[in-house]
């Protein structure tokens, strides 16, 4: 293990412990990378100072990516094994799977077995490869907030710390991160909340509703808020939100991040399961962008390929995606729903699902168009990885008819 632990500078054994607890809290409470790493850094140290730590936590990443194909090869051995197998293959500079091993290909992409499969009668095979390709990569986007800076100032504050960036030609407020030397939760317009992560496929979700002033909007999961934020910077706090969500840890976080937005009038928030809410006046847009696998944001979160180990979850949050649509769509003319899934089960098999009760409206947005094999594919949006550098994700307008 030298060449890693020289280059790291770190205890390669410390850093085997750190990697399989992160595993096991993975695994066992069904946390994103994010929350599994600041857990175990609860009790392990993680580096002497924010280089070290930073390096951890991309190995980290790396590891949790590649736990399904270290298994294929070496077997369920136990995690701290799997751990040292990670580390030291690292250390020795050669990659996880090379010609030396002959594993079947959802292992080399290190996905479920049965998202492999599922994914395979939609795609090509080329396509297909490009897009588990993609999966291991991680895009940044910045949305800057007008609501406290203008796009002059977040521009200088970003070539002030050697930030390389491009503005998107799609959408004026966003910013693709090409390089940066500091976390990006670091940079001084984020810390100001000049500047917001937020990927391109959720500001697309925005788009298709396209929010006007006087819009009354229900937005019916609407925590952490950020494409509620969005709505009301578009709108210049000129449409009135209604902002619904179950939970009600959720929903405090939400009314914190909102006012760190420059977002102070709060009054429309309400706690309440939309699958049941029955909301009092009709509304002329709703948001549904609604709980599900996270199967488009695997880039973002690796964590995502071990807690979707088996269709129960995506089975689950089927149900609960149509039960949602079915019920707020009632209250709205239109109605954009939205799922951060590339799996059609929770997208043009829920909207097929439905058909009796609603009619998919056409969409412009620069996306690609939906599943082929499916009779909504033109009439719907999906934005994938490896096309749109952002987060996979299945967009439709509809309207009530029932």
């Amino acid at each position: 293990m030298l060449g890693l632990e020289n280059r790291l500078n770190l205890d390669l054994r410390h850093v085997v412990k750190i990697l399989s607890e992160i595993l096991y809290r993975i695994e066992r409470f069904s946390v994103s990378i994010d929350v599994a790493f600041k857990e175990t850094c609860r009790n392990k140290r993680c580096g002497r100072n924010l280089w070290e730590r930073e390096q951890i936590y991309n190995l980290a990443r790396d590891f949790i990516s590649s736990v399904i194909k270290l298994r294929c090869i070496h077997g369920e051995v136990s995690r701290s094994r799997l751990a040292k197998i990670f580390v030291e293959g690292s250390s020795e500079g050669y990659g996880l799977v090379d010609d030396r091993y002959n594993i079947r290909e959802w292992c080399i992409y290190s996905i479920p077995e049965w998202l492999y499969q599922d994914l395979s009668r939609l795609l090509d095979k080329n396509e297909l490869d490009r897009l588990l390709s993609s999966l291991h990569n991680r895009w940044w986007w910045l949305r800057i907030n007008t609501l406290k800076a203008s796009e002059e100032k977040v521009y200088r504050m970003l070539e002030k710390e050697n930030v390389e960036f491009e503005n998107d030609k799609d959408l004026w407020y966003l910013i693709k991160v090409i390089g940066s030397r500091k976390p990006i939760r670091l940079l001084e317009p984020v810390k100001k909340y000049y500047a917001i992560p937020q990927d391109k496929a959720s500001c697309l979700v925005v788009e298709a509703l396209n929010p006007q002033y006087g819009d009354e909007i229900v937005d019916a999961c609407s925590a952490p808020g950020l494409k509620s934020s969005l709505i009301y910077m578009l709108t210049e706090g000129k449409a009135r939100l209604t902002l619904v969500d179950v939970s009600r840890k959720r929903i405090f976080k939400m009314k914190h991040l909102l006012k760190k937005l420059g977002i102070t009038d709060l009054d429309g928030i309400v706690l309440a399961d939309s699958t049941q809410i029955k909301l009092a006046r009709r509304f002329n847009k709703a948001l549904i962008d609604a709980p599900c696998s996270s199967t488009g944001a695997i880039g973002k979160d690796p964590a995502i390929r071990l807690i979707i180990s088996s269709r129960d979850k995506l089975n689950y949050y089927s149900k609960i995606q149509k039960e949602i649509l079915r019920n707020i769509a009632r209250y709205a003319d239109i109605t954009v729903y939205a799922t951060c899934s590339i799996h059609p089960k929770e997208g043009e098999e829920v909207i097929e699902s439905l058909l009796n009760y609603m009619k998919p409206l056409p969409l412009t947005l620069p996306t690609s168009k939906g599943y082929r094999i499916y009779k909504v594919s033109e009439t719907v949006a999906r934005t994938f990885p490896h096309i749109h550098s952002s987060d996979g994700f299945f967009i439709s307008m509809l309207a009530y008819e029932a």
